[in-house]
């Protein structure tokens, strides 16, 4: 396929997961691809996503461009009532506000209009347990997209979400240590359990999965797609 020949894209968080998928899929579509992350001896553009100078400096070195995928995330497994205004913040910095930066400093990239998307998560888009700042974030991420497709459109863009469910990343599997530590269980259990009980698929997705659909939505297939943010979590909220 060369769905995306042509094209030039900049991914965040493209070391590893979802985003070193979507990196890979869309040079394998034809896009000229840049990735970006946070990680010291990154072999892309290094920045924090959170940092506007350091957005603005990557944009500056990536130039003009046709897709942007605010993709980088973190997360926290946290009761509620043992969050802090420090770990919000930090959350909130990275999968809210850098990916504001991010689709802003990409739509600035196109001066002719282009794809603007990014990663939202079903934990924006439902309640989950010791995840509050994190689905607060994703849900801010589904509300963006809409809110800039709107005001952006008009101008030549297409703006849209993805959000995944359960998918077999490092930062998936940390999380499912961490609830498996605070549950008393082991974390194959715990995943066992949920696949069984919520995922009527019965299997972890794949990074490769993911990035296949954020190439659908880059490309000239999804030209009238806007403002959509996309369920791809094996039926999971299907119920």
């Amino acid at each position: 396929m060369s769905r995306l020949k042509g094209r030039r894209a900049l991914v965040t968080g493209a070391a590893t997961g979802i985003g070193a998928a979507i990196v890979e899929r869309f040079r394998a579509e034809g896009a000229e691809t840049i990735g970006l992350d946070a990680s010291p001896g990154f072999d892309g553009l290094v920045a924090d996503v959170s940092d506007p100078e350091q957005v603005a400096a990557a944009f500056r070195s990536a130039g003009e461009l046709d897709i942007c995928v605010a993709n980088a995330g973190i997360s926290l497994v946290e009761p509620f009532l043992e969050g802090t205004s420090a770990s919000w913040r930090r959350v909130l910095d990275v999968n809210l506000l850098g990916v504001m930066l991010t689709l802003q400093a990409g739509a600035r990239a196109m001066p002719r209009g282009g794809r603007l998307l990014a990663t939202a998560s079903i934990a924006g888009l439902h309640g989950e347990a010791d995840a509050a700042a994190y689905c607060a974030a994703k849900a801010g991420v589904v509300a963006l997209a809409r809110t800039l497709a709107i005001e952006l459109g008009p101008s030549g863009f297409t703006v849209n979400a993805v959000a995944p469910g359960q998918v077999e990343t490092g930062m998936n599997r940390r999380d499912l240590e961490l609830s498996g530590t605070r549950a008393g269980r082991a974390p194959d259990e715990l995943l066992r359990d949920h696949l069984e009980r919520r995922v009527p698929a019965r299997r972890l997705g794949t990074p490769e999965e993911i990035a296949a659909l954020f190439a659908w939505l880059a490309s000239d297939e999804a030209a009238y797609v806007n403002g959509e943010t996309i369920r791809i979590d094996g039926g999971e909220l299907a119920g």
